[in-house]
């Protein structure tokens, strides 16, 4: 009879989540900085706590980062340090549905079904998946759960209080990465009409990026009075 294995049993880890066209390629850089092998990059299929199995974990891993649900590691890592970076909800969904016509993944649902059925950008909106993109991605947690989270459009900002929430001796940066090259404005131009069709259909990330935002402003306070 073969000796059964030991589970492995992981200690603090950091778990980046990646929402799709939050700065999360940008911050993939950032992180390959900081952690080198130690970083596992987990992208393809979004990852589900039932796609688990602890052999796909390298032994020295100290980061995920990937496009992967909120709970996806829950049961595995008993301390985890969660990390994402959040968009306007209007801003992300304007973005996927560019990056969507600039470079599609027929893979994905839903940029399959925009370019067989010619979606326009509400009805790309109105897509069940597209719709508070975050708060699925994040799996409802509650943003106290979060370590760190960064704003996409206060990006060096964002880094510079990370680096000093976890202490790393040399401060993050980067440029951004995976940026929509043929846009000339910080947010893309909507009627008013749009802008607000989609806003409607994002409440919930609406809701998590104000609170971002808050905690973000807050923290910044803190720092600058620290450093008075």
């Amino acid at each position: 009879m073969k000796p059964r294995r030991r589970a492995r049993v992981y200690g603090i880890m950091v778990i980046s989540i990646h929402v799709p066209k939050c700065a999360g390629t940008s911050f993939r850089n950032v992180l390959s900085d900081q952690f080198g092998s130690r970083l596992w990059l987990n992208y393809g299929s979004i990852f589900t706590e039932a796609d688990f199995r602890p052999e796909l974990i390298p032994e020295n891993t100290a980061c995920i980062h990937g496009h992967f649900l909120g709970d996806a590691f829950d049961s595995f890592v008993p301390r985890p340090h969660y990390m994402t970076w959040v968009r306007h909800p209007v801003d992300r969904v304007v973005s996927n549905y560019y990056h969507c016509l600039r470079s599609p993944d027929l893979r994905d649902d839903c940029c399959r079904r925009l370019h067989e059925e010619k979606l326009s950008l509400r009805a790309f909106a109105e897509l069940d998946w597209m719709q508070n993109l975050a708060t699925r991605y994040l799996a409802g947690k509650a943003i106290e759960t979060f370590n760190f989270v960064g704003i996409a459009e206060r990006f060096d900002e964002s880094l510079l209080l990370l680096g000093r929430a976890f202490g790393w001796a040399t401060p993050p940066c980067g440029p951004r990465e995976n940026t929509n090259p043929d846009r000339l404005t910080p947010s893309y131009p909507l009627s008013s009409a749009d802008y607000n069709h989609l806003l409607a259909h994002n409440q919930l990330d609406l809701t998590f990026y104000r609170t971002a935002i808050a905690r973000l402003g807050d923290a910044l306070k803190v720092a600058a009075a620290r450093s008075a």
